[in-house]
């Protein structure tokens, strides 16, 4: 079976204490933020989000449930890359074994680079996501839209 992944884009971790999160991250290990997610658009989800190395970001949320019913701190929820050409590959992959997808895409426009996501669940309840962003490049994706029905969190 062919690997359609190209790495962990990010580690998703419930903040008790958003600030204080924040200041371990930036000023105990030295890690840049990237992103902040703030304001009505994000439906109380707030987050900061912070790089490591030039492809993998740490997403500190608020306690809330997020998108396809992921909770930072029951589990951790994370992102996979998937090149643009392999998503639809990926998806039907998923889907050809019986695993529920809920897509989403990030942003104004559906059909721009790196805004399509898949989130499958795991035999543990863990969700992983399926992302064509490219978080070295692409930093800020935009608020969230369900493509199928009923996607929780969107």
């Amino acid at each position: 079976m062919t690997d359609l992944t190209k790495g962990v884009t990010e580690l998703v971790l419930e903040a008790r204490d958003l600030e204080a999160s924040e200041r371990f991250y930036t000023e105990v290990l030295g890690l840049p933020v990237v992103l902040r997610w703030e304001g009505p658009a994000w439906k109380g989800r707030e987050a900061v989000w912070v790089q490591s190395g030039d492809r993998t970001r740490i997403g500190l949320w608020k306690p809330f449930v997020g998108i396809a019913g992921a909770r930072p701190g029951t589990h951790v929820h994370f992102a996979m890359t998937v090149a643009e050409k392999d998503y639809d590959a990926a998806v039907a992959r998923a889907r050809a074994q019986g695993v529920s997808v809920d897509e989403v895409y990030f942003g104004d426009d559906p059909a721009a680079p790196g805004q399509r996501s898949a989130y499958v669940t795991d035999p543990d309840g863990h969700v992983v996501e399926l992302w064509t962003r490219d978080v070295a490049t692409q930093v800020d994706a935009g608020p969230p839209h369900a493509v199928t029905p009923d996607v929780f969190g969107v």
